[in-house]
Order: C-alpha cells, then structure tokens, then sequence
C-alpha cells in the first residue's frame, strides 16, 4: 500500500512555481490560477532567458510579486514553493518532474506526461514513495464542447452508442517555422508528433467516455514531408453494450493538410439519433473577439455559431424521417482541474483526483500501440 500524501504544513493559497512561458501558460494555466486567488499564489515562472513572452501579463499587472526565475535549480531549492506546474516541451517532462518530486514539491504536469509508458510509471511510483500528488493536465476534459457532448451521452437521449469520430483537423500548408522562428511542437524529436500533442487529448477523452479498448490501430503521416508525423488516424475497438450487438468503434484523429471552411469535432451515431458538431473557423469574429479559442473552449460557454446539431430518428425504420435540434454548448471549466487538484492535496488523498493515474498510462498505452500499429500495419490487441 503506497503511503499517504503529505500533509500541508501551512495555510493559505498554494504557493506555485510555473515552469515555461508558451501559449499554455499564457492561455490554459495562468488564466485559471487568476480565477483561483484564494486558492493558489503564483509564486514564479521559469523563463529559462528573455522572450518577450510575459509582456502581456506584465503590462496586465499580473506578475507584481512574481518571481522570474532562469534556473530549474531556483525553483526546487526554493521552500516556499509547494507546487511545481509543467508546461515545458515534452522532452523535459521526466527530468524536470523527477526533479520536483525528489525536492518535495507536488507536480501538475502537462500532457503528454512522459514520451514513454515506462517512465510515466517510474515518476508515478516515485510520487507516492515520497507521499506527494502527481496531477497531469487533460484540460480538455472541461472543454465547453465536450462537456456538451458527454451530457448528451449520459442524458440516453441518442440511444446506445455505435460511432464516434473525434477530430482536430486544421489546414496549415507551411509549418510555423517558416513565419515565427522555432517552435519545437513542430520540430523533429521525440514525443513531438502529433499523436503525443493533440492525440492526447482525444484519446483521453475517448477514455473518459468508453473506457480501455479491446483493440487499436494506427497511421501516422508526415504530410508536409518536415520530418516528423503531424497527422494520424487512430481507431479504438469496443465490444457490444448490451443490448446492442454491434461493436462500438470511436475513431480519433489530426490532420495538419485539411482544406476546409468548417472542419468537424464529432460525429457521434447511436441507435436512436446521431450528434454532429464543427468547430468555428479560425477566422470567425468570435475567435478574434475572445483572443483565443481556448478562451471559449475552457473558460467560457462556446459561441452560438459552433453549437452543434442534434438529430433523432423519428420512426424506427428505412426512410425515417428526423427531428433537427441544436444542442446549446454548456460552460468549459478549466479551473476545475486545479480545484480539484487542491482539494487532493489539501486532504491528503489522491484518490479525490479527477485525473486517474490508470487513465493517463491507459491514454500513454494506446499512444505506443498506435505508433506501433502504424509501423506495422497490423491492428493491435490492448493487454
């Protein structure tokens, strides 16, 4: 039995330490610990050397009394500090968690969590042996989009499940390299193709929905010929759910070479009715007016035009006729990860987190096997 989680020792916000100045600190995580004053004190921020990246939040007067720090060492020799957030490249992940734990801090750590299943393990085992919390981010669990569509799953109200296809499609011809300088989510190198960064996320969410897979199969495509895999097509085997007797096949996948106005999110068919949504267009004016879509998306009820459509057979027969509805978009939540987060450490339990350790290896698991799957040519049994 793995011990417990230490106890804190002080009171008040949790005194956090942010390491990396991308887009997720600046869209995901600083957003949601500044919804959570009482909760949570940024403490500081790792930038490893000047960028201009926190000038916004700078000239916003949102780092008064925040630390910048250039060193790792900074961070985990600092006592203050209770919480160390990851949002460094995926490569780092191991090191700089392993880092955290072995100094006594708490870890919430951006997905993918490891590039490999066996070191997401080690760090896991590493948590508990020292009696600390080990979060991992899938954000995208509180998406306005997706928490749209599981409660139209659990209301029953489409019958029993059969297809879903789930899709982060986009149509990027030139890699961003080519107009803002490096960026390592589209450099070569391990754990940085696309099935470990957007793959992510839809897998776990097919996870949180279904479950574990009884089979996968995969295809991983460089389309844009830079040297790594920006695009694949994963499909995840279910057995029957009674009383159905057809399979269930969820389908996930990324395209970066999708030349559409309006690409699809899901596609979701059961045996009563059928649920289709798209995204809004990187272009709409709702995108440009909110600053970001991971503003709607997290924080935010989703925008009326990308609501999605609902439609439910009329008659149980060849030709039916069906009835058309738009599905209003529920409130994303992204501050709900780190309160959950909090309530874990606060009481010492970890088993209060929302983001079970079985389903992000679960989630790290289909990855390797898809890779696989890919490279074979074969489908792959979970096991």
């Amino acid at each position: 039995m793995s011990p417990s989680v230490q106890p804190r020792t002080r009171s008040g916000p949790l005194v956090t330490s942010i390491l990396g100045t991308g887009s997720a600190l600046l869209y995901l995580h600083f957003p949601s610990l500044d919804t959570l004053p009482d909760q949570f004190k940024v403490h500081s921020i790792y930038e490893r050397k000047e960028s201009g990246r926190l000038d916004s939040l700078r000239e916003g007067g949102k780092l008064e009394g925040v630390k910048i720090v250039r060193t790792l060492e900074e961070v985990v020799n600092d006592e203050e500090v209770e919480l160390v957030v990851i949002t460094t490249p995926n490569n780092t992940h191991y090191e700089f968690t392993k880092s955290a734990l072995n100094a006594n801090k708490h870890v919430l750590l951006e997905k993918p969590i490891c590039p490999t299943l066996a070191e997401a393990t080690e760090l896991y085992e590493l948590a508990e042996q020292k009696g600390l919390i080990l979060g991992v981010y899938h954000n995208r669990r509180w998406d306005s989009d997706f928490l749209t569509m599981k409660g139209l799953l659990d209301s029953g109200k489409l019958g029993i499940p059969l297809e879903l296809t789930s899709t982060f499609d986009r149509y990027r011809p030139l890699p961003s390299t080519y107009k803002r300088g490096a960026n390592w989510k589209e450099t070569p190198g391990e754990s940085n193709s696309s099935i470990f960064n957007l793959g992510t996320h839809l897998i776990d969410q097919a996870v949180v929905l279904f479950g574990i897979p009884e089979r996968v199969a995969g295809r991983c495509v460089d389309q844009r010929g830079i040297g790594m895999d920006e695009s694949f097509v994963l499909d995840l085997f279910y057995p029957p759910t009674p009383p159905s007797s057809c399979p269930l096949t969820i389908t996930v996948r990324a395209s970066i070479l999708s030349p559409l106005p309006h690409q699809l999110r899901y596609l979701l068919k059961c045996t009563k009715g059928s649920y289709v949504k798209y995204n809004l267009p990187a272009s709409h004016p709702a995108i440009k007016d909110l600053g970001s879509p991971a503003i709607h998306e997290g924080f935010m009820i989703e925008p009326e035009a990308g609501w999605g459509t609902v439609y439910l057979a009329e008659e149980e027969k060849d030709g039916t006729g069906y009835k058309e509805e738009i599905l209003p978009a529920v409130k994303g939540n992204y501050p709900a990860l780190y309160a959950n987060l909090l309530e874990a450490i606060d009481s010492g339990d970890r088993g209060k987190l929302i983001i079970r350790r079985d389903q992000v290896l679960a989630v790290l698991k289909i990855i390797e096997l898809g890779v696989k799957s890919s490279d074979q040519g074969r489908v792959m049994k979970y096991e």
